[in-house]
């Protein structure tokens, strides 16, 4: 695949998730998380969140993914 502007938006497959998100995915599993006071969105609800908690997940698996930053 070319690295072409003109092909859309590029996605990242690192995804923020809230809290929430988290434990409703993962009950069972305490989350890992990043120092993080940026506000992001939760690829799955869509809400803001500075839970520092990342998910490698396929973007097109996710209703709110994040765009990449390069």
């Amino acid at each position: 695949m070319l690295d072409d502007e003109s092909a859309g938006p590029r996605y990242d497959w690192t995804q923020p998730i809230c809290d929430d998100c988290w434990d409703e995915r993962h009950p069972d599993r305490r989350s890992h998380r990043l120092v993080h006071t940026e506000t992001e969105v939760c690829c799955f609800c869509g809400e803001q969140t500075v839970s520092g908690i990342y998910l490698r997940i396929d973007p097109a698996t996710v209703p709110h993914p994040s765009l990449r930053d390069d």
